[in-house]
């Protein structure tokens, strides 16, 4: 039996070999590897963490996520935050009385419509590699499953040399990593990862248009001309944000573009200070819930971005209205001509965020914004009685 076996063992000790970079090189390591990737542990002094562990964090996002308007609000929000970029920047160029600014700020604007259109076409497209279980055109923020033709491949491997009770583990975790797969459980990642491509497509096209203005304008165009003259253009940019990929399909490639992007999914890694939350993951249990920790304080930065006051104070502006070219290039993939847009951009935000808390607060003063009442019927009813709002 081992000697008719042989071919395949040989061929399996192969595969697995350079799969685990030289690890697997026995028979008995082969076995003692699939044991770590069934159960965890620790194999050739390296953790191994076990599928079932994986699948059971998968179980609870798809849970947390399911939702119906957990998947609608991301999708509105995240769009909006990338939609919005231009008319920030006009806002910026506005208050500074900047008419290039604004200019470029215009001639974004008037790509909406191709924006969304392009958008709406990557947005179907990764609809439909969700339901197809393939992987989308961008990661997504809860995306924690494993490689499912890995573990596929491993289950082959275990169905020939483990024992009957790993192979009847293997059929258990392989029912529920099948289900966590199923379009039916992860229909919100799926959405959502679906949003996230619109999203960044938008901001790709709003980044053409920027491009193409900002040469139009260099080229000695009257900024009366910019916009129209960008309109015709901007393709001829499209190489430098876009890149094809297996599937024919444009997907930014930018630095600048892909921060941007990070920024709007919420999804840009933690640095500075933050960074150290990374290492959360490594603690025992809190795998489970570092994606919503960088998720909340990625919203935070973004919202400290557009609070009056406490924006100068971020490390992002300072970076921007310092306007170090070569500072900016390295760390946000911002070039020098279009440093003056990233400066009416985040001055667009601030002036937006004191619009916005100016409104509220005179929506409140004449109580036209009010907040919930207390949960205790008592005090709510004592509320009602005093006419507090």
């Amino acid at each position: 039996l081992l000697a008719a076996n042989e071919p395949q063992m040989v061929k399996d000790l192969q595969e697995l070999y350079w799969y685990t970079n030289g690890d697997v090189k026995t028979m008995s390591d082969l076995t003692e590897f699939l044991k770590a990737n069934l159960v965890g542990g620790r194999f050739k002094g390296k953790n191994i963490r076990s599928r079932f562990r994986t699948e059971a964090a998968t179980g609870m996002y798809n849970s947390i996520l399911s939702g119906p308007s957990t998947p609608a609000r991301a999708i509105v929000g995240t769009n909006m935050i990338g939609i919005m970029r231009p008319f920030q920047e006009y806002l910026g160029g506005m208050i500074t009385g900047n008419k290039k600014d604004m200019v470029i700020a215009s001639a974004q604007i008037n790509a909406i419509g191709e924006a969304w259109a392009e958008g709406l076409r990557l947005f179907k497209h990764n609809w439909e590699l969700g339901l197809a279980k393939k992987p989308q055109t961008y990661t997504g923020k809860f995306d924690v499953e494993a490689n499912t033709k890995e573990w596929q491949r491993l289950n082959e491997f275990n169905n020939r040399y483990g024992s009957d009770t790993e192979k009847q583990a293997y059929g258990i975790i392989n029912t529920i990593v099948e289900a966590n797969q199923s379009p039916w459980f992860k229909y919100p990642q799926i959405l959502m990862g679906s949003g996230d491509a619109m999203a960044r497509t938008i901001i790709g096209r709003y980044q053409m248009r920027l491009q193409a203005a900002t040469d139009a304008i260099e080229s000695g165009v009257n900024l009366d001309d910019v916009v129209a003259v960008a309109a015709k253009q901007d393709d001829i940019f499209r190489k430098k944000i876009f890149a094809k990929n297996k599937y024919d399909q444009w997907v930014v490639r930018d630095k600048a573009t892909m921060m941007a992007g990070d920024e709007t999914a919420l999804t840009t890694p933690l640095r500075g200070s933050l960074k150290g939350l990374e290492e959360i993951r490594n603690l025992t249990g809190m795998r489970l819930f570092f994606p919503f920790v960088r998720t909340g304080l990625n919203a935070l930065d973004l919202t400290w971005q557009h609070t009056p006051i406490l924006a100068q104070f971020h490390g992002k502006w300072k970076d921007i209205m310092a306007g170090d070219p070569k500072l900016l290039f390295d760390r946000y993939g911002i070039r020098q001509q279009d440093i003056s847009q990233a400066k009416a951009l985040m001055k667009g935000r601030m002036a937006m965020g004191t619009m916005v808390m100016g409104l509220g607060a005179i929506m409140a003063t004449t109580g036209n914004m009010t907040g919930t009442l207390p949960e205790d019927k008592e005090t709510r009813d004592l509320w009602k009685l005093r006419g507090i709002k």
